[in-house]
């Protein structure tokens, strides 16, 4: 919490100043200087001496007798003035005689009938010896009858018609005092500095320099007083001000803000002074000083005030002292301490501590969420002090506890408490209030007509303006207001720049600027977030943003980079799905599809309902650019249970194709009947599209019947011999189907089907092939005669590397079912010697119909 200065704390510390310390007052008391006689010497009190005959002329010293020793004065005001002493005159001139008559009534301290006495004199004798002397006891006479003007004519026409001698210091001083006491410090001033120089006893001499300061400071020449102050502080002996100089240095140096030099100089005071209430004085202001370092010394305050506790005599200096262990107590945020400590004090204190403990004692309420006490405690303020600084402080926090409370009635209590016209500051503060009241209820247009106002204060500094600011700017861009917006957090960023909020207001500016399409505005601030401020946690927003407008202006590699950068430095970042897509999609864009893949598939982890779809389609289509069959047949098996679109047609007649390719190359037969089933299962999920060609119910046939699943073969056969006009394509269904229909021992139908093939093709490969077939037939009739014979004639029409051999392979077979194996013998015989490279065993080891070219 910022520690609050009590209101009027040093009013008080200042009020409390006795006289005549009064270099603590903003105007110079009234200081009697220190009454001297012709020597320059203080004046004792009432030294007797012998009656002087009237009209009986002495003889006239040289100078009148000095004591033999001076009273010390006291610390804290100048000695008072004694009776002159008028030494015997000579006998001699009317002059002398003249001088000797008003002596003898100055003696006796008849002022009234001195006075006219030194007038004739000086009336008389213009140029007598005694002129200066005289001058000098007339302006004394004057001055104790009263008579001012008279005094001050008298020490003017001295110093006027003398520039030298015993008197120039003396009347230099009294007229200074008698300036000093009408006010008029800057003519007191050169006279106090003149008496300083020529006044011979140093401790007159040392309240000339004091009342030097005192004049200084009344004309607010304060660094010259504070000099003046210094010098007299260093000279203890002779100077009756030394304590008084060392506090005014001491407040002297607080006013202009050295604290700590201030303090010492209230510590030494404390440590020497002998005068108990100027030792507490001091002791309680080095404490309450020591509070308003920073950091606060705390340590040292508590010792102050417990030292100051502990001397002797009640005195309102330690009310003070009293109040300052409780401040400390309050900023240290020990609130039920300080309820704890205001309960136990005496209430009946002075009226200058009493408010200051109220405060403190509601802010501490308001603080343990105490909220009625705290607000009857500012009340009591108010009552009690009506129109005081310190009732004004406690309309002000009572406000505050409102706000805290949550109170419904708060905007209409501020808008009383601004109506009795409040100081500045505190009415900017209310309006701040009020604001953000309006703010917390979402009510941006009123929010922001208080913080345009508030733009404008001179009250308002620091944090406090700053995010004022920073809410006006939000409150604009909540009310759509957003080229304004974008002003106002341009005027933040300028105005605060190391402010806390400055990314946020960069940030919000940026996407500003992107709303209005001005991407390259937005760019610049979200580039300048992840430059000048590493640790701010709006780089998350910034980084997304920044990757968003470079795909947006077609820099795919730069967004990747962005996003890669987003999810290093925020690796649980909410955009997590969003960047992987497009890290993935640009590496898509450029055929890294490697690299594409791992992204899009944690993109759809992440974020399946946003991005599973865009990544699933993109994940169909890498592993099968790739030429992956397996993954590719993951992909599709996920996509057609989770897509929202159909399986590219491309990709089932690419993956039936490759299944179907690698069955035929395996030599595993498990291995190559999961790779039919597969080629089977995709092929089929095809032939249920609109975009199926005929070929496609051929490819499906063909891995059915090696499944085998004849049925499902001899109805894609009959749905592609549908579409199928042309001879060899034609006749290639047909012999296929004609294999199914064997497999359901529907023969009749098979031979039909293939006497319509050899119909297409009576000649070449096809009709080799369909006579293989035909024989195949045979077999399964058990005609094995007539099978041989179909057999052999493939090798008399038709002479290929392949077909032919395969026939006579057959046909060996056959030989050997019918019980001919001489028969079988000649034709595997000629079936070596025509085809020495053809490697039997396929039919001969095992009966096999299925196979065509």
């Amino acid at each position: 919490m910022k520690r609050r200065p009590i209101a009027g704390w040093m009013l008080v510390a200042l009020g409390l100043a006795q006289l005549p310390l009064a270099a603590q007052q903003d105007t110079p008391d009234v200081r009697k200087p220190f009454r001297l006689n012709e020597d320059d010497k203080p004046i004792p009190r009432a030294i007797p001496v012998k009656p002087i005959p009237r009209a009986i002329p002495v003889q006239r010293p040289t100078a009148t007798p000095a004591p033999e020793s001076v009273p010390a004065p006291k610390p804290m005001a100048a000695p008072e003035p004694g009776d002159i002493t008028i030494a015997p005159q000579a006998k001699g001139t009317p002059d002398a005689l003249q001088l000797s008559l008003a002596d003898n009534y100055y003696e006796k301290k008849q002022y009234e009938m001195a006075a006219p006495e030194y007038e004739k004199y000086l009336g008389l004798y213009k140029n007598a010896p005694d002129t200066a002397t005289a001058l000098f006891r007339l302006g004394e006479c004057y001055r104790h009858i009263g008579n001012v003007n008279s005094a001050k004519n008298a020490y003017e026409t001295l110093l006027a018609q003398f520039a030298s001698g015993e008197f120039i210091g003396p009347a230099s001083y009294r007229l200074a005092d008698l300036y000093y006491a009408d006010k008029q410090y800057r003519d007191a001033l050169t006279l106090y500095r003149k008496a300083s120089v020529r006044l011979r006893e140093p401790a007159v001499a040392n309240a000339a320099k004091f009342f030097t300061g005192r004049c200084l400071e009344a004309l607010g020449q304060k660094m010259e007083a504070r000099g003046t102050y210094e010098d007299l502080v260093s000279s203890e002996k002779d100077n009756p001000f030394y304590d008084a100089s060392r506090l005014s240095l001491g407040l002297l140096l607080k006013e202009s803000g050295r604290n700590p030099e201030a303090i010492k100089q209230m510590q030494a005071l404390a440590k020497q002074t002998t005068n108990p209430e100027l030792k507490l004085q001091a002791t309680v202001q080095s404490g309450l000083w020591s509070l308003e370092l920073e950091p606060p010394q705390t340590a040292q305050a508590e010792a102050d005030f417990k030292a100051a506790l502990a001397l002797p005599g009640k005195s309102s200096w330690k009310e003070l002292a009293q109040l300052g262990q409780v401040r400390i107590l309050s900023d240290a945020g020990k609130a039920q301490q300080v309820l704890d400590a205001y309960n136990k004090m005496d209430k009946d204190v002075s009226p200058d501590v009493k408010p200051q403990l109220l405060l403190l004692a509601a802010n501490a309420s308001r603080q343990l969420n105490k909220m009625a006490e705290a607000l009857n405690l500012f009340g009591e303020v108010s009552r009690e002090f009506p129109g005081s600084v310190y009732d004004k402080e406690a309309q002000y926090e009572r406000l505050r506890t409102l706000y805290a409370a949550n109170d419904a009635s708060l905007v209409g209590e501020i808008d009383k408490y601004l109506a009795a016209n409040p100081d500045a500051d505190k009415r900017d503060e209310a309006l701040l209030m009020k604001a953000e009241i309006l703010f917390k209820k979402e009510d941006w247009e009123g929010a922001m007509a208080i913080y345009s106002t508030l733009e404008l204060s001179h009250q308002l500094t620091g944090n406090r303006k700053a995010e004022a600011l920073f809410r006006l700017g939000w409150c604009q861009l909540q009310a759509k207001n957003t080229e304004a917006a974008i002003k106002t957090f341009t005027s933040f960023a300028t105005a605060y720049p190391t402010h806390k909020l400055v990314p946020y207001a960069l940030l919000q500016r940026g996407l500003a600027e992107q709303s209005l399409k001005n991407l390259t505005g937005a760019l610049k601030d979200y580039e300048q977030i992840i430059k000048s401020f590493p640790k701010a946690p709006q780089r998350e927003l910034a980084l997304q943003q920044k990757a968003l407008i470079e795909g947006q202006q077609g820099n795919n590699s730069a967004m990747a980079l962005s996003f890669k950068q987003l999810l290093k430095e925020f690796p649980e970042t909410a955009a997590r799905a969003q960047a992987n897509y497009w890290i993935g999609w640009a590496a898509f864009e450029v055929k890294n599809y490697k690299e594409a893949i791992p992204a899009l598939e944690e993109a759809r982890k992440l974020d399946k309902e946003q991005w599973g779809e865009k990544a699933g389609i993109r994940l169909l289509l890498c592993p099968y650019y790739l030429e992956d069959r397996v993954a590719t047949a993951r992909e599709v098996d996920r996509y057609a249970k989770e897509g929202k679109t159909k399986v590219p047609p491309e990709i089932l007649r690419w993956l039936g194709t490759k299944f179907y390719e690698a069955g035929h190359a395996t030599q595993d037969n498990a291995d190559r009947l999961l790779d039919l089933k597969n080629a089977e299962k995709y092929l089929q999920m095809l032939t249920q599209r609109e975009e199926v060609m005929p070929d496609d119910f051929l490819l499906l046939a063909q891995a059915e019947l090696e499944i085998p699943q004849n049925q499902q073969a001899a109805d894609s056969l009959h749905t592609y011999l549908k579409s199928t006009k042309l001879p060899v394509p034609r006749c290639k269904g047909l012999l296929l189907l004609a294999q199914a229909q064997m497999g359901l021992t529907a023969l009749d139908e098979a031979q039909k089907t293939v006497d319509e093939a050899l119909t297409l093709q009576p000649e070449g490969e096809w009709s080799g092939n369909a006579r293989i077939v035909a024989g195949d037939i045979q077999m399964a009739r058990k005609n094995f005669d007539e099978a041989a014979k179909v057999y052999e004639s493939v090798a008399v029409i038709l002479d290929d590397p392949e077909i032919t051999p395969r026939a006579l392979e057959k046909a060996v077979v056959a030989w050997r079912a019918a019980g001919k194996p001489a028969e079988a013998d000649k034709t595997l015989n000629k079936l070596k010697s025509r085809y020495p490279e053809y490697k039997t065993g396929r039919f001969l080891q095992q009966q096999d119909v299925s196979g065509t070219k």
